[in-house]
């Protein structure tokens, strides 16, 4: 951080100890202390039904000075101080109630540039939620701002603040450094640059205006209009064609609500150009603009480097201005010296967001010299965002599947891969997939949550191209002989981490678990030849016999044929089932045992031999079993081999003729 200071209640830590070097930014040192100042709103979320709000105040003032009041802006471990002034800072809350800033907290300080950043944060309850229909306007005032400024020096300042809890629970927070650094172009170079200011805590939609002399700045405000141009989004362009200091005040405004407004007052300190100037090198400088996202419990980490321009002597380095950290955010030890592109100094931001930070960050870096020069400010927009639920889906072959399964039901012996594959938009997210009940809970002992004798092999994990998270594992199964009629819901569970510890060392996030359910079935009295398999191989496999499985099988010409690897073999005929059947009336009726009809129909359990399957039509529309009659042990006689077998009626049936249909007219 070369010589300066940042963070939330702590102090800064300096990998080089270079506070001899640090010297106070020119035309800094006089006149009034005031340097920078902002302000925002939220309503308090303990009170949602109470008009209580809090207000904080961010402001920056001339470290340097010295007074009763100031001695904490030396002694940097002296975190709370008062301040005053010729007109000591005042908060009036628009309702005739005032208060001052007598508890301001240090966040951040520059001994290079000469400021400390500090922050007060005041409650306060409203007997409405807003004016009588208009927004309470808020203003902080005080005096006074550094003599040596082009516009406005050494005179008293006043930002409002809009606050309207019918339209809004908070406002947007700006987030800059006090200072704001621009090198003079050379001649014949453009002399129009811009910086942006950020918002966090809030609206996407926030328009920009400049300040509005007397009505949200003081009637003798001089905002250089000719020098400076306010634009949404946040863009602030100034011309730095004059070497100088000049103070710029602009407004965000809620787009949908623009009179819920919030102020930030920054200095611009145009100097001279210098070969040494410093500046953020190519990999910083792609970090901005655009927006990052982070998660609770899961670390975030940015590396910001930067280095002297055309520099010559060794003994010259750089290091880092930073404002305000969120809470629980720390910085690396700046490494390297950056005396030259080649030698970068560098650091770096690490942060494991909480949950009660869901929402969006900033933070503002410059690149500051020993010689007290600085580059204009970067600031790095870190959306932290609710961790989101995996997605899981089950597929065959390539083919996703729904919660119906595959379109055609498995064979037995042929090895089916179910691939189960877990998807997690966080990329730092670890991902978990385990066979489950419905509810997403564990399965005990006597629960079926894999098909039987299937297997699940171990996960893997690859970064997508969109930095998604993905974990599989295959689920192998090659159904048995005795499968046929297998049907059954089978459910994944895909969870992921919570992060890691944040805060008081518990859980952060939250770990989330979701759920894919997809049905398998096995199809009946189908069996598919494996190498070196025969008929009568696989009639003992269902103990039965060559003769019975060559009548199912019309398409086998010989019984001696040999099978291919492949063919598929009836080792049953489909029974419709009727109203009230029982399987074991069935089995005995063909000659089967409870085993060999159970063998056949896994789907049918020993136990529920004797219970009825359906009791309608519409019931048992549907339903199938596979049976494998014996004509030795079945009912297999009938009143034409015995009663009606001397019947002459009978006789004369053997060889009757059909008579084709005449021909109508």
């Amino acid at each position: 951080l070369g010589c300066e200071g940042a963070g939330v209640m702590q102090r800064l830590l300096l990998a080089l100890a270079l506070l001899l070097a640090c010297s106070g930014a020119q035309g800094q040192n006089t006149g009034g202390h005031f340097r920078f100042g902002t302000i925002f709103w939220k309503r308090v979320e303990s009170e949602p039904n109470s008009n209580t709000v809090e207000i904080t105040i961010e402001t920056a003032w001339r470290r340097s000075y010295s007074s009763n009041y100031f001695t904490a802006a030396q002694m940097p471990d002296h975190t709370l101080m008062q301040i005053n002034g010729k007109e000591s800072p005042v908060l009036d809350l628009g309702d005739g109630k005032m208060m001052y800033l007598e508890k301001v907290r240090i966040t951040a300080w520059s001994q290079a540039e000469d400021w400390f950043l500090g922050e007060q944060v005041f409650r306060h309850t409203y007997d409405r939620p807003n004016n009588a229909g208009q927004p309470w306007m808020v203003s902080f005032k005080g005096c006074c701002r550094m003599s040596e400024l082009r516009n406005n020096g050494n005179q008293a300042w006043e930002m409002k603040m809009g606050i309207d809890m019918l339209k809004a629970s908070a406002s947007p927070r700006v987030v800059a450094l006090p200072v704001v650094y621009f090198s003079k172009p050379a001649p014949g170079l453009p002399t129009k640059m811009m910086f942006n200011l950020r918002t966090a805590m809030g609206y996407d939609g926030v328009i920009w205006t400049a300040p509005v002399p007397g009505t949200n700045a003081p009637a003798n405000y001089d905002g250089l209009p000719s020098t400076v141009t306010i634009m949404s989004p946040g863009n602030v362009t100034v011309d730095v064609a004059m070497e100088g200091l000049l103070h710029v005040t602009a407004y965000a405004h809620i787009a949908a609500h623009p009179e819920i407004m919030v102020p930030v007052d920054v200095i611009v300190n145009v100097s001279a150009a210098a070969n040494t100037d410093p500046q953020f090198d190519e990999a910083t400088r792609m970090l901005f603009p655009r927006e990052h996202v982070a998660r609770p419990g899961f670390p975030f980490s940015a590396d910001i480097g930067g280095f002297m321009g055309q520099n010559t002597d060794p003994s010259n380095y750089v290091g880092f201005t930073v404002g305000p950290l969120p809470e629980g955010a720390h910085l690396s030890t700046v490494r390297g010296k950056g005396t030259s592109p080649s030698d970068v100094a560098r650091m770096t931001l690490h942060w494991t967001p909480c949950v009660s930070q869901i929402g969006k960050s900033v933070v503002c870096f410059d690149v500051v010299n020993n010689l007290g020069m600085a580059s204009t400010q970067r600031c790095l927009a870190i959306n932290v965002v609710a961790d989101a639920a995996p997605a899981v889906s089950v597929s065959l072959g390539g083919v996703a599947l729904g919660p119906m399964g595959p379109a055609s039901p498995l064979l037995i012996g042929v090895s089916y891969v179910f691939q189960v594959t877990a998807t997690d938009s966080n990329a730092g997210d670890s991902l978990m997939i385990k066979a489950t009940k419905r509810d997403g809970s564990m399965c005990g002992a006597g629960d079926q949550c894999t098909p039987p004798t299937s297997m699940m092999g171990m996960p893997w994990s690859w970064m997508g191209p969109s930095m998604n998270m993905s974990t599989a594992v295959n689920l192998t199964f090659a159904p048995k002989h005795n499968h046929g009629g297998y049907v059954m819901e089978h459910c994944f569970t895909a969870s992921d981490a919570c992060g890691a510890a944040c805060g008081d060392f518990s859980c952060p996030g939250v770990v989330h678990n979701t759920v894919a359910c997809v049905r398998i079935r096995v199809d009946r009295c189908q069996f598919v030849v494996r190498q070196g398999q025969e008929l009568q191989e696989i009639a003992a496999i269902y103990n039965s016999d060559w003769l019975q499985l060559w009548s199912l099988n019309h398409q086998l010409s010989n019984p001696d044929v040999n099978l291919m690897p492949g063919n598929v073999v009836n080792v049953g005929h489909l029974y419709a089932v009727q109203p009230f059947d029982k399987p074991r009336d069935v089995a005995q009726r063909f000659g089967m045992s409870d085993e060999s009809f159970a063998t056949l129909n896994a789907d049918v359990r020993v136990g529920d031999m004797s219970t009825e399957q359906c009791q309608s039509i519409t019931e048992c529309s549907a339903m199938r079993w596979c049976i494998l009659p014996s004509s030795c042990d079945g009912a297999s006689g009938s009143i034409y081999q015995g009663a009606y077998a001397s019947q002459p009626w009978f006789a004369a049936e053997k060889d009757v003729l059909s008579t084709p249909p005449l021909p109508t007219k």
